[in-house]
């Protein structure tokens, strides 16, 4: 049991409390801070077994599905590195990735309003994050939420953009994991929202 009453979290988030982990400096501690919701009359099958952890499931999954093709897009993941019992409950614990200044690593909506008077540099940033998406894409690796919070610009890599949170398909009936034409409809449905965001054509 890793003791975190003394602790104070690097960052919280909608869903999470984020720490330091005590033993190792290149890991991080992610604790569930939301309450479960039950949004279905009949509980499904992930929902009944993992409960608020069921997210988990599905990213260690997609983490796993990249490991066993060996695919060098892996890199573009923040490393999954097991569970943790916790004083603050079950953690997961993660690769951290940093900035140039040693903290955690910038977000991509923190770059992005950084850039607010730099159109060009807002470009160059989509540019980076269809980047990103081409290389996912190629490594057949699916992120269900791809929102601007989870995805930080990682001296780890060289300071390329990161995932660090929302791997895998939340549907009941995840098509894109079975279907090649639906996960490749799905990256370029991506593509035209998020280029036309950051004012690029896809």
């Amino acid at each position: 049991m890793i003791d975190l009453t003394d602790h104070t979290p690097l960052r919280k988030s909608r869903n999470y409390l984020i720490f330091q982990h005590p033993d190792r400096q290149d890991a991080l501690l992610k604790v569930r801070a939301d309450v479960p919701v039950r949004d279905h009359w009949i509980p499904r099958y992930a929902e009944w077994r993992y409960g608020n952890l069921r997210q988990w499931n599905r990213e260690a999954n997609e983490y796993l599905a990249a490991l066993h093709r060996c695919c060098p897009e892996i890199e573009r993941l923040a490393h999954f590195m097991g569970y943790a019992p916790t004083s603050l409950g079950p953690a997961l614990v993660v690769e951290k990735m940093t900035g140039p200044d040693g903290d955690l690593a910038p977000t991509v909506y923190k770059e992005w309003m950084s850039l607010k008077e730099d159109p060009a540099g807002r470009k160059r940033l989509g540019e980076e994050f269809m980047e990103l998406l081409d290389d996912l894409e190629r490594g057949r690796i699916i992120v269900g939420d791809m929102s601007h919070e989870n995805i930080v610009r990682a001296e780890e890599r060289g300071g390329k953009l990161v995932v660090i949170d929302g791997l895998g398909e939340r549907v009941l009936f995840p098509l894109a994991l079975f279907s090649d034409w639906a996960f490749r409809k799905s990256m370029q449905r991506r593509r035209e929202r998020m280029g036309s965001m950051f004012g690029i054509r896809s």
